[in-house]
């Protein structure tokens, strides 16, 4: 089985080149004046070496701009995701976006019971086995944290279950130590030999707004970057908390951050591939409470896309989520109007399908909504020929007399291509009472049941899997907390 791929040929863009380099030069004078907490020696020292002002004392480092734009220079343009199928695999060029998992929720809407529970080890199974399933889900981002798992090693568990539960791409979630960033990198090799020839993961790093890194999540990144692994550099300011309240200040803050994190890894690893990545969250002002989804956050979206692909060429990804407690429609509309933004604007990645509670919560009804919303807008922004066999002008002719195009040559050829629906109930009314058919969610989460009971992951050699759980039991001793 292959993926669903679809090349984008809609765009939308809300700014102008003007208006995208003034972001970019607020960043670099950002960087350059204000400066950035780096509490990783390591990190302040490659900066040091290259001509940074550094305050160790402080752990504060400021980045000159001529840094800043060399690295950015080095970033590859282009480059592949592996599975671990290679029919799975994804190359980023901007040409397409693919959609990735909602990761890192730590609380789930059981599927049988539809109560909210702490998630599990056996959730990162399942949602992986759905993900491996649905040809339109290109990669995986583990869903949630599993509660389980002690949480010093849940990042090996999330690595293991994933690995052993889809063929496709899997993309980290925040890892927060040198000593697991080593061990997730021994496990990706113990399945397919040397990284930097086929990455069959990621790494997501996110920095801690306003304008600090943490130490140990740097040092792993480092690790990554060593052996060749993409990893993702994500931001996540809140507007008016963690930075400004304008749009245009949220952005510059938060592209500060990013460029920070590249210029450290491209000083240190020349040409390793990186995903440009920013997250938003707005308040409601009147009560300050935060939400994914609000105009504000859908122009950062648009805009952050449109400055990693038009004005520095590298591949970026977004993710998009609800406030929403359950699956209803204050989640269908956030879900749509943030990942329509975010794909129509030319992102190379989508994460979200899921999400609920700003990241909080999965749901797998919510997972298979998000899905067909997704493949909806797929099928949008792919856009449609103008040719002489889709102006069908024969069969125009053909067909006028009798009226009815249905049973035509030209028809059965091209009718393959329209969308089809994997849970959208299209009857009429008396249909849909006759044969109980319920609603969206109930039948969600019957085919997430369905696709649980019959889809089978290719699984790994035995021996493979038996390596991989020694590298799990070799964390519970390496990556032990102190006492």
């Amino acid at each position: 089985m292959g993926l669903l791929r679809f090349r984008r040929r809609v765009k939308l863009n809300v700014v102008d080149r003007g208006s995208l380099e003034k972001i970019h030069l607020a960043s670099l004078q950002i960087l350059e004046e204000v400066g950035v907490y780096v509490y990783s020696l390591r990190a302040l020292k490659i900066l040091e070496d290259h001509g940074c002002k550094v305050d160790k004392r402080r752990m504060k480092a400021k980045i000159n701009s001529d840094i800043v734009e060399e690295a950015l220079r080095k970033c590859p343009r282009e480059f592949t995701l592996h599975g671990r199928n290679p029919n799975y695999n994804l190359h980023l060029d901007g040409s397409q976006t693919y959609l990735f998992t909602n990761g890192t929720c730590t609380l789930i809407m059981d599927l049988n019971t539809g109560e909210r529970r702490k998630a599990i080890y056996n959730d990162i199974v399942e949602t992986a086995i759905l993900a491996d399933a649905l040809e339109g889900i290109h990669g995986y981002y583990p869903t949630v944290i599993p509660s389980d798992c002690p949480e010093y090693l849940h990042g090996l568990y999330e690595l293991e279950a994933s690995l052993n539960n889809t063929e496709k791409h899997i993309m980290l979630g925040s890892t927060s130590t040198f000593r697991e960033a080593e061990l997730q990198v021994k496990m990706a090799e113990a399945v397919i030999g040397e990284l930097r020839r086929k990455p069959i993961i990621s790494s997501v790093f996110c920095t801690s707004s306003p304008l600090r890194l943490d130490g140990e999540a740097i040092n792993a990144v480092l690790e990554f970057a060593r052996v060749g692994v993409p990893i993702r550099v994500m931001s996540m300011p809140i507007q008016a908390v963690s930075s400004p309240v304008t749009i245009a200040g949220s952005i510059s803050i938060a592209n500060a951050e990013i460029l920070s994190v590249v210029s450290i890894v491209q000083l240190a690893y020349p040409g390793v591939p990186l995903i440009y990545a920013l997250d938003p969250i707005g308040i409601e002002p009147r009560m300050g409470r935060f939400t994914a989804c609000t105009p504000s956050t859908l122009l950062i979206n648009c805009t952050a896309v449109q400055l990693a692909r038009e004005y520095y060429g590298i591949p970026c990804g977004n993710g998009f989520t609800s406030a929403s407690k359950i699956p209803d429609s204050q989640a269908a509309y956030e879900v749509t109007l943030t990942a329509l933004s975010m794909m129509a604007s030319g992102a190379d990645i989508v994460s979200g399908p899921g999400g609920l509670e700003n990241y909080n919560v999965f749901s797998y009804e919510q997972f298979l909504i998000d899905y067909e919303v997704c493949m909806l807008i797929f099928n949008m922004l792919k856009g449609f020929d103008i040719d002489e066999d889709s102006l069908a002008l024969d069969t125009i002719s053909r067909k006028v007399d009798s009226g009815i195009f249905l049973g035509d040559k030209h028809t059965l050829k091209h009718i393959r291509s329209l969308w089809t629906p994997l849970i959208s109930d299209l009857n009429p009314y008396e249909t849909w009472i006759r044969r109980n058919i319920g609603n969206i969610t109930q039948r969600a989460g019957s085919k997430a049941r369905e696709i649980l009971k019959v889809h089978k992951p290719t699984p790994l050699d035995p021996d493979i899997q038996e390596k991989l759980r020694s590298i799990v039991k070799e964390g519970w001793v390496l990556m032990k907390p102190s006492p």
